[in-house]
């Protein structure tokens, strides 16, 4: 069919829309006018035609005639009795009102268990520490050994000490000795060891210094 180019007067509204229409589809504007036109004009055609048809009016139904005997169709058969007057109550077994007894709650408080059958929390062992003859206390779940007093627990001032050398971590019962990514290391028996289980009497080396370990209180 031969095509000629029209103009006419749009909203801009609409055009915008007709433009994001074609192109979400992959198709040109013009194409999307056509089918539009193309639609409207089907469903004008669609409308007429019905329309056009006549009314249909509805068929009236026979009625069926009424049988000469029997009953009417409108009476309902008598039903069974009514079993509201056959019930009898029969006797509460307590001889008394029909309403249910429940129990009594009982009087008196719970008793609580006796103070030596409670469960105490254990309490973790110490560890002292000594260094140049000085003991600490390692009570907390982390002690921590370095250069300086404002990052450790204990301070050691020596250049080749790291600010956070080692730390002195406890694991439920027991104590170990780690290395917090320290330039020389700690050294237990002439080995460099890296997250250590601390025994009763050992001896650790940063470098040059020496650390002593105890569970017994010092006297």
């Amino acid at each position: 069919m031969s095509k000629t180019r029209r103009e006419f007067l749009c909203r801009d509204d609409l055009w915008a829309r007709v433009q994001a229409l074609a192109k979400r589809r992959g198709i040109s504007t013009d194409d999307v006018v056509q089918a539009a036109l193309l639609q409207l004009f089907k469903g004008g055609s669609k409308k007429k035609k019905a329309d056009s048809k006549p009314d249909s009016k509805p068929v009236p139904r026979p009625t069926p005639p009424r049988p000469r005997s029997g009953p009417s169709p409108t009476t309902k058969p008598p039903g069974p009795p009514s079993l509201k007057s056959t019930r009898t109550r029969l006797p509460h077994p307590s001889g008394g009102s029909s309403k249910p007894s429940l129990p009594r709650p009982k009087t008196g408080s719970a008793r609580l268990p006796p103070p030596s059958s409670r469960k105490v929390p254990k309490q973790p062992r110490k560890l002292y520490l000594c260094y140049q003859d000085n003991w600490y206390v390692v009570e907390q779940d982390e002690f921590v050994i370095g250069r300086g007093a404002k990052y450790s627990d204990l301070p050691i001032k020596d250049a080749n000490i790291s600010r956070r050398h080692c730390s002195i971590v406890r694991r439920g019962d027991d104590y170990f000795i780690k290395d917090l990514g320290s330039t020389n290391g700690v050294e237990y028996e002439g080995e460099r060891v890296d997250d250590h289980k601390v025994t009763e009497g050992a001896h650790y080396y940063l470098c040059d210094h020496e650390l002593k370990f105890s569970f017994s209180e010092p006297k």
